[in-house]
C-alpha cells in the first residue's frame, strides 16, 4: 500500500501529460459537379464504372441533363460534339432500368435508342454495354443494317431473323438501333413487346427528326407503336430548340410533353457551368481555310499531311468514289506500308520519308468488314495517321486523339460542316480544322459567320506547310504527275479517277448553297487534271463542250487507253475476254476500240518514222511546203479508195480491209498482213491502170 501511494504522491506531483487529441474523421466531400453529388443519387456500379473511365466531374451537357432525366422529365438538348451526350443519356437509361420495381419480363424492352448510322449505333452499344456489365444487367441488343457478330460488337450483314435469335437468347431490356431495322422488325415481326417501354432516345435528331418540315416516315412509324407515357430523350449538336420555334411542333409530334429545352456550351479546358449558346462547334476548336487555285488542292494536301506527318488527321471528300481513287493513290505514294506491298508485286515504290504514315479509308460503300479494321487501325496508331473519309465519318466516331480535321471539299449541306470539324477537340481538348475553297468559293466564309461558326485565314507559317516546288509554268503540279503515272501502269487506278471525276460533278450540282457553289463557275479543265484523266468521259455535263475542255491536259494520241492493263492478273484476264467479245460483236464500242487502236499506231509510226529521219541525218522538224502536204494527204485518201473498191468487188476480205484499215496484225509467217496486202493492192492497181 506505502507503495502504491508513494507511487501515487510521485504521480500527482509530476506535471501531467499532454494527450494528444483524437482529429475528428473527416470524410472527403464530393466535389461541385461530381457524379456523387446528383440528385436521386446514382447506383454504386454506374459510379465504380465512371471512375474506372476516369470520369470524375460531370461536363456541363451532363450535370443540366442527367438529374432532369432522373426526375422523370423529358429533355431536348442541344451540345456541340464531344461534350459528353452519350454518357448524359446513358447514365440516366441504365440507371432507370436497373431501378425498376417490377422486373422486365421476357421479350419486354424497357428502352430503345435509336441513331442515324451504324457506325455511332455502335459506338453507343459499345459504351452502353460496360455500363450493363458494371450494374449486372443483360446487355443491351444492337439492331442496325448489320447486325452484331459475337461478343465483339462487330457489325456484319446477318438477316433479320440471326437478330431475333440473339434477342430470344438474351432477353435484353435495351436495344440499340437505326431507324431502318427497328421499324423493320417492328413491323413485320410480332416478337418485341414495347408496352413496358419508359424511354426513348433519339441521337442526332437534327437528322432523324429536324432535317425536314415533317417526321421521317420511318420515324414517324416507329413512335406510333410505343406507349405514350414514357420519357423521350432528343440529342443534337446543331438544332437550338429554345429559339427554333419550327421544331416545336415535331417535338409535340415526338410525343415530348412540356420537355425542357437545355442549350450548352463547353469551355476549353475549364470547369464551365451550363450557359445559353449560339455557338455550334467546341470553343477549344480552331477553325481555318486557304483559298487556293482548284488545280492545287491535291498537291497542298499531300503537302499538308507530310507536314504533319506525326499527327492524325481526318480528310473529308464529297463522294464515295473521290474517297476510293485518292486515297488509294495516297496510300500507293505515302502510306509506307502499302507501298512497300504494292513494292513486293514489282512495282515501282515512290514513298520516301514518309516515317510511318499510316493511311485509311472510310466510306459507306466499303464493305463493313474493311470499315471496322480501318477504324480500328486509325484508333491504334501510336504515330502519324490519316483518315481519308466521306461524311459518314462525320458523326459517331469518337476517336478523342484527332488534332486535324481536313476538309478538302465543303459539304453539300452547311449543317455538316458542324459534324464535320467537331470530330476534332472532343471533351475539351484543343484541335484545329482546315477547309479547302476556291476564290469564286470563298463567301462560303459569311455564311458560316452567319451561323456562328468563326472561321480564319490560315496563318503564312501553316501556309508554307500546304506549299509545294511548281514548274517554270506555273501550271504542272508534282504530286498529280506521280498520280498520273500509277493511272498510265494500273486500269484499276484510271477507272478509279473516271469515276470520281463523274461523282464529284453531280455532286457538286446537287450543293444546297448553289449561290456560291456554282457549277457554271466550276473549272472543268483544271478539275479533270487534278482527277489524272486521260480521256473525258461521255456525259451529259460535258457535251456541250465536245471533247475539249480548256486547261485539261488530256493523254496524247499514243496512249492507247484500252491496253492499259489492271495489274490484278484476274481482273485482266476477265477483261480481255470481255473485249474479244465485244470486238467479235461489231457495234459502238469496238469501232470505238479500233479507232482508239489507228490512233495510237498512227502517232507510234510517226514516231519510228522521225527516228529513222534522224539516223539517217534529216531534220524532221523542218516544215514541210503546203504542196507536199497536200500531196500526202491525197495520196491516203487513194489509197483508202483503192482498198474500199477491192471489198466491193470482193478482192479482199472484211477481216482484211480492217487490218489494212485499223491495224497491222501479223501472219503465221510473222511477215506483218498488211505489208503482204499492201504488195497485192500495188500489183492490183498496175492491172487496173
Amino acid at each position: 500500500m506505502a507503495s502504491l501511494k508513494k507511487a501515487s504522491s510521485l504521480s500527482s506531483s509530476a506535471p501531467p501529460l499532454k494527450q494528444k487529441r483524437k482529429r475528428p474523421r473527416v470524410t472527403e466531400q464530393p466535389k461541385k459537379g461530381s457524379f456523387r453529388n446528383i440528385q436521386p443519387p446514382l447506383t454504386q456500379g454506374i459510379l465504380d464504372f465512371l471512375d474506372s473511365k476516369n470520369f470524375h466531374t460531370m461536363t456541363p451537357v451532363q450535370e443540366a441533363t442527367i438529374p432532369l432525366f432522373l426526375q422523370n422529365k423529358d429533355v431536348a438538348v442541344q451540345a456541340v460534339t464531344g461534350s459528353g451526350k452519350t454518357i448524359a443519356f446513358l447514365v440516366p437509361t441504365v440507371q432507370r432500368i436497373r431501378q425498376r420495381l417490377t422486373p422486365l419480363l421476357k421479350h419486354q424492352i424497357g428502352a430503345l435508342i435509336l441513331s442515324p448510322t451504324r457506325e455511332l449505333a455502335l459506338q453507343t452499344w459499345t459504351v452502353c454495354s460496360e455500363l450493363c456489365e458494371a450494374v449486372q444487367m443483360a446487355p443491351p441488343l444492337l439492331l442496325v443494317g448489320g447486325g452484331r457478330s459475337g461478343k465483339s460488337g462487330g457489325l456484319n450483314h446477318r438477316p433479320v431473323t440471326e437478330d431475333l435469335k440473339t434477342f430470344h437468347r438474351e432477353s435484353n431490356d435495351i436495344i440499340i438501333g437505326t431507324p431502318g431495322r427497328m421499324d423493320d422488325i417492328l413491323t413485320r415481326y410480332n416478337v418485341l413487346d414495347v408496352t413496358e417501354l419508359e424511354i426513348l432516345i433519339l441521337d442526332e435528331a437534327d437528322v432523324l427528326l429536324f432535317g425536314r418540315t415533317v417526321i421521317d416516315p420511318t420515324i414517324a412509324s416507329i413512335l406510333n407503336r410505343l406507349p405514350k407515357m414514357r420519357r423521350t430523350g432528343i440529342f443534337s449538336a446543331t438544332t437550338t430548340f429554345t429559339s427554333n420555334k419550327s421544331v416545336k411542333p415535331l417535338l409535340q409530334r415526338a410525343g415530348m410533353r412540356n420537355p425542357v429545352l437545355i442549350n450548352v456550351q463547353v469551355a476549353a479546358n475549364e470547369k464551365s457551368r451550363p450557359v445559353l449558346s449560339t455557338t455550334y462547334t467546341p470553343t477549344s476548336l480552331t477553325n481555318y481555310y486557304l483559298v487556293t487555285k482548284l488545280e492545287e488542292k491535291i498537291c497542298r494536301l499531300a503537302a499538308f499531311l507530310q507536314s504533319h506527318r506525326h499527327e492524325k488527321t481526318i480528310v473529308f471528300f464529297l463522294t464515295c468514289a473521290c474517297v476510293d481513287f485518292y486515297g488509294t493513290a495516297f496510300q500507293h505514294l505515302l502510306d509506307s506500308t502499302k507501298s512497300n506491298k504494292s513494292n513486293d508485286k514489282g512495282e515501282d515504290n515512290d514513298a520516301q520519308d514518309q516515317d510511318g504514315l499510316t493511311i485509311e479509308l472510310l466510306h459507306g460503300k466499303l464493305l463493313q468488314k474493311k470499315r471496322e479494321k480501318a477504324m480500328v487501325r486509325f484508333r491504334e496508331s501510336k504515330s502519324g495517321a490519316v483518315l481519308f473519309a466521306t461524311d459518314v465519318a462525320a458523326r459517331g466516331l469518337d476517336v478523342t486523339d484527332i488534332d486535324w480535321v481536313v476538309q478538302v471539299d465543303a459539304p453539300q449541306d452547311p449543317s455538316q460542316f458542324v459534324h464535320r470539324v467537331g470530330r476534332s477537340a472532343r471533351a475539351g481538348r484543343l484541335g484545329s480544322s482546315l477547309l479547302f475553297l476556291t476564290e469564286k468559293e470563298e463567301s462560303y466564309v459569311d455564311l458560316l459567320a452567319n451561323r456562328q461558326v468563326s472561321m480564319q485565314e490560315l496563318p503564312e507559317r501553316e501556309k508554307d506547310d500546304t506549299m509545294t516546288p511548281i514548274n517554270d509554268n506555273g501550271n504542272i503540279i508534282p504530286f498529280l504527275p506521280k498520280i498520273r503515272g500509277i493511272v498510265l501502269k494500273d486500269r484499276d487506278f484510271l477507272e478509279k479517277g473516271t469515276k470520281a471525276f463523274t461523282s464529284y460533278i453531280r455532286a457538286y450540282k446537287e450543293h444546297v448553297c448553289r449561290f456560291i457553289f456554282r457549277f457554271a463557275s466550276l473549272d472543268l479543265g483544271h478539275l479533270a487534271t487534278s482527277f489524272c484523266l486521260l480521256r473525258l468521259p461521255k456525259m451529259p455535263e460535258l457535251r456541250e463542250f465536245n471533247g475539249k475542255l480548256k486547261y485539261f491536259l488530256s493523254a496524247g494520241p499514243e496512249v492507247d487507253i484500252y491496253k492499259i492493263p489492271f495489274l490484278d492478273k484476274a481482273r485482266e484476264t476477265t477483261r480481255q475476254k470481255r473485249l474479244a467479245v465485244e470486238l467479235a460483236a461489231g457495234g459502238k464500242n469496238a469501232k470505238q476500240i479500233k479507232a482508239e487502236q489507228k490512233k495510237a499506231d498512227q502517232v507510234m509510226r510517226s514516231k519510228e518514222r522521225r527516228k529513222v529521219a534522224v539516223d539517217k541525218g534529216r531534220n524532221p522538224d523542218k516544215k514541210r511546203g503546203r504542196n507536199a502536204q497536200i500531196v500526202d494527204e491525197w495520196e491516203e485518201l487513194a489509197k483508202e479508195e483503192r482498198l474500199y473498191k477491192k471489198f466491193r468487188r470482193g478482192k479482199i476480205t472484211k477481216e482484211q480491209y480492217e487490218e489494212l484499215m485499223f491495224g497491222s496484225l501479223k501472219t503465221n509467217d510473222d511477215t506483218p498482213k498488211n505489208v503482204a496486202a499492201e504488195q497485192e493492192s500495188s500489183s492490183d492497181d498496175d492491172e487496173d491502170k
